[in-house]
């Protein structure tokens, strides 16, 4: 993991800093001194049974395709890492009454032609349906009170993502999820151009390899989103519930 808590170095003049990271007021010293938690929502990505359960399809196809050292890492980092990071974490945002939103890779087409292309045979595949079990949040993420969306392609802004986060006020979101080189990387691009405010939880994602981690993390790190651990924002929350 690439140095996450520390400053940013994004190469530019002091003076051109103020908005890095689409911040109201960007301190390379405290990457949490804009946080304002009635405006933030963690996101988590594809943290669903046929994607990152050890037995999901989505990972047994890739074992079967002869990449089990790769299927071991996921499996590995999230027991390891992901799952007590967030066991940390979102605690501390359900407290600080930040909104914790489950993105969901499902179809609800018995067509399953309401996804991108390239995902028509992946899901149909699976049996993904939105409403199957396999779709569901993986067990002890989710609770009374979270929210629920469903994604269409790989970044979650390809469904009502972004809508919802408007109208509850919400500019800054916290992403946690896998793979952190595909569908957490496309998140974070589109919600920098859409203007939000952005944090990785990078202890909180996980990708196929460890190569593959960093390399997610330094191009997230670079400008889209600021690479954060879990146990750094679970105590940014943990101070703001507390006022």
């Amino acid at each position: 993991m690439s140095n996450p808590d520390a400053a940013a170095d994004t190469s530019l003049p002091a003076q051109m800093q103020r908005r890095w990271y689409n911040s109201a007021a960007f301190n390379p010293a405290d990457p949490w001194a804009d946080l304002d938690v009635t405006r933030a929502a963690v996101v988590l990505v594809d943290l669903i049974n046929w994607q990152a359960h050890p037995d999901g399809s989505s990972l047994m196809a890739v074992r079967a395709a002869g990449r089990g050292d790769q299927v071991d890492y996921v499996v590995g980092r999230c027991a390891e890492m992901v799952m007590p990071g967030l066991r940390d974490v979102l605690p501390a945002a359900r407290a600080a009454a930040v909104p914790i939103v489950h993105v969901r890779l499902a179809s609800r087409s018995k067509d399953y032609d309401d996804l991108v292309p390239a995902f028509q045979p992946y899901l149909r595949g699976s049996g993904a349906l939105d409403g199957d079990p396999c779709t569901e949040p993986v067990e002890g993420l989710w609770e009374d009170g979270d929210i629920s969306v469903v994604k269409r392609g790989s970044g979650a802004f390809s469904s009502d993502l972004d809508r919802l986060l408007r109208e509850r006020g919400i500019d800054t979101v916290l992403y946690a999820g896998v793979l952190t080189s595909a569908c957490v990387l496309l998140s974070a691009a589109t919600g920098f151009d859409l203007g939000y405010r952005q944090y990785l939880l990078a202890d909180a994602t996980a990708a196929f390899t460890p190569a593959d981690q960093e390399a997610a993390e330094r191009f997230i790190g670079t400008y889209l989103a600021q690479i954060v651990t879990t146990a750094s924002a679970a105590a940014a929350l943990r101070k703001r519930a507390a006022g």
